[in-house]
């Protein structure tokens, strides 16, 4: 007997549609049967006719130090999210394995669903001794910053190749915030000192080139120590074109890309001001369209929310955009944002759903728990009405929190019910999942 039995839906995955239904048994998926095949019995049975049932989204790019990570899972089984990967970072001094145990501890006491880490690397002498030991336990994914130089977080060439060194021998793979911080950091004091600070001069301040440039540095020190290099949050058409540069020589290098970049560009940051400002920036409409392309190509291989919110305060008022942060929130809208783009844009379901769930599962480690809807798989699964459209509240729901611009638009696709490991924890509008519920996830070895 199954523990669960989701019937009669639209089964949608990387590699299609069906119709038919799932069985759950011990957490994972124990079976798919095709619309018409005799179905065992279950202690449970969810009836999913006239829904789409989906893997659960596995959200590669997080930041959850505006709410905590328990707040933030709450956040994200709205908008689809069934695995997380936070960037976790701590002071510079600080061992890392002091800042993944907090974290850990954190994400077993608070969150409802399961996670997983990048680990953020600071240029420090100490630190590239460090990333053997915390592969060995299974964080396998390690974050560079090549901006924010007056931060304290941008990494100097020498020690972004000396990491990937380290990375490639164990096995891992480097995540990198690609913009060039030297040029940026002189633009944006430039910019600063001429009095430009309205919104208007924030994407030139960091112009696509810069991204361009970054990603010309990271293709060489992957192609240099044979390290495979993954460029968060592309954001424009020059950097696209370096990516595939560095592909057509051979440099393992891999894309990730955001609902913002594909849903919104510099005019809505004009609009909006301070609530869009987002590293990179909002471009074009033309870097819009093709980023889009190249998702639906595949050059673009996975969508991530980089979800980072912060306060209204925070993000309003008559000041400078340079004085703002940067981030907004995107966990709650995640899938509602991509699956209307798709069907907005009449790309095919199957190519939005792999690049949220098993493209960054298979780049990240989890592929061997995560990401699919296979036997063997967790139980990790959104039901959605595709012809519902609804505009959410944002306020409501978190009511300190900057909204997301996105969400001021009726969005489909919001999930109906979310399961994690076969366990209801989203339904009827409501965060059912209890805190503490969820699992660190080990990164393999891939």
């Amino acid at each position: 007997m199954l523990d669960l039995l989701i019937r009669n839906g639209t089964i949608v995955d990387g590699q299609g549609a069906m119709a038919g239904s799932i069985g759950v048994s011990g957490q994972r998926i124990a079976a798919r049967y095709a619309q018409g095949e005799t179905l065992p019995p279950a202690r449970e049975t969810i009836d999913a006719d006239g829904l789409m049932v989906l893997p659960g989204v596995v959200d590669p790019h997080v930041h959850f130090y505006g709410e905590g990570i328990g707040e933030y899972s709450r956040l994200a089984v709205r908008g689809g999210v069934t695995t997380f990967m936070g960037m976790i970072r701590g002071a510079p001094e600080r061992p890392l394995a002091d800042v993944v145990e907090d974290h850990r501890k954190a994400g077993l006491a608070e969150a409802v669903t399961d996670f997983a880490f990048h680990v953020v690397l600071y240029d420090r002498e100490e630190t590239i001794g460090q990333i053997a030991s915390l592969a060995a336990q299974g964080c396998r994914s390690f974050k560079m910053f090549m901006a924010y130089k007056r931060r304290g977080m941008m990494v100097r060439d020498e020690f972004l190749f000396a990491a990937m060194h380290e990375i490639r021998r164990v096995g891992g793979i480097a995540l990198v915030h690609a913009e060039h911080g030297e040029m940026i950091d002189y633009m944006e004091q430039r910019s600063i000192a001429d009095g430009r600070v309205a919104a208007e001069y924030y994407e030139p301040s960091r112009p696509a080139e810069a991204e361009a440039a970054a990603i010309e540095i990271v293709a060489l020190a992957a192609q240099a120590t044979g390290c495979p290099a993954y460029i968060v949050h592309l954001s424009s058409t020059e950097g696209l074109a370096a990516i595939e540069r560095a592909r057509r020589r051979g440099v393992p290098i891999w894309a990730e890309t955001c609902p913002q970049y594909l849903t919104m560009d510099d005019g809505d940051l004009r609009l909006h001001g301070a609530a869009a400002k987002i590293a990179p920036p909002l471009r074009s409409p033309a870097d819009r369209r093709s980023l889009g392309t190249a998702l639906m190509t595949g050059a673009v291989n996975t969508v991530g929310s980089d979800h980072a919110s912060f306060s209204v305060e925070a993000k309003s008022g008559d000041i400078s955009i340079f004085a703002v942060p940067f981030g907004m929130s995107g966990a709650p809208t995640l899938w509602p944002a991509m699956f209307t783009w798709a069907l907005d844009s009449d790309i095919p379901l199957s190519i939005v759903v792999r690049a949220m769930t098993e493209a960054p599962a298979r780049l990240f480690g989890l592929a061997h728990r995560k990401g699919t809807l296979l036997p063997g798989a967790d139980a990790d699964v959104i039901l959605i009405d595709p012809k519902l459209r609804q505009t959410v509240d944002m306020k409501a729901i978190s009511p300190n929190v900057c909204p997301n611009p996105q969400a001021a638009v009726p969005l489909a696709g919001w999930p109906l019910v979310t399961l994690s490991r076969g366990e209801v924890v989203w339904r009827g509008g409501e965060v059912v999942g209890s805190p503490g519920r969820a699992q660190l996830i080990a990164q393999v070895r891939n």
